[in-house]
């Protein structure tokens, strides 16, 4: 029966250092194992450099997949990755995984598009960090790691993404990118911020999980 089978939940991590703890919990109380990723930080060019760094973190997810399907062949798998760790996640999925469950949390859904016409802190460093036009040009040589541009080639059909109303890294650049995404996902905008563990993100995520493994 599905209900005996065991359920395990993967957990990407973002770039900015935030843990799991909330989510940790929460799995713990529903039962699930929890396999919480540690990623390598990113290094090298910040444009050239970048599909590398995505292909890397995809072999470690997709290994974590394999490593539990492994121990447990009739697991039922979740997967969370937050911030930056949902764009990979994105990424991870277009390289052909199949999990039960995906929630992608706070992740910027059109990170080319961020990169180049935010206003935000994080993006006009980033601007800043390059040498010249030329360089700012380049920026759409990340349009693949999008993940309005990933979803294309996922292997699964459902996703939850949630987005923080007050995530400064959630602007006006996401917009349009997340209507295109609820044509075939849900999506779902709560009062929340970049951290996106408020009581409500938190249950309605691990409902949500606990909806499609059951």
């Amino acid at each position: 029966m599905a209900g005996n089978k065991p359920r395990y939940v993967v957990l990407v991590p973002g770039a900015d250092s935030l843990t799991f703890e909330e989510d940790y919990a929460a799995a713990i109380e529903r039962g699930f194992s929890v396999v919480e990723l540690t990623l390598p930080p990113f290094a090298g060019h910040p444009i050239d450099d970048r599909m590398a760094h995505f292909d890397a973190v995809a072999d470690l997810i997709v290994d974590a997949i394999e490593n539990i399907r492994d121990k447990a062949p009739d697991a039922r798998i979740a997967v969370i990755g937050r911030n930056n760790g949902g764009g990979q996640l994105a990424w991870a999925l277009a390289r052909g995984i199949r999990v039960g469950a995906a929630v992608l949390v706070g992740a910027i859904p059109e990170i080319s598009l961020y990169r180049k016409q935010s206003q935000s802190a994080s993006a006009v460093t980033f601007r800043n960090t390059l040498a010249d036009e030329a360089e700012f040009a380049k920026i759409d040589d990340m349009k693949p790691l999008d993940i309005v541009a990933s979803s294309k080639h996922w292997a699964i059909s459902k996703c939850l993404m949630q987005f923080g109303q007050n995530d400064p890294y959630i602007d006006e650049t996401a917009d349009d990118a997340a209507e295109r995404l609820a044509k075939q996902y849900r999506i779902e905008w709560l009062n929340d911020d970049h951290a996106m563990v408020s009581p409500i993100s938190l249950q309605q995520r691990w409902d949500y999980i606990e909806a499609e493994l059951n």
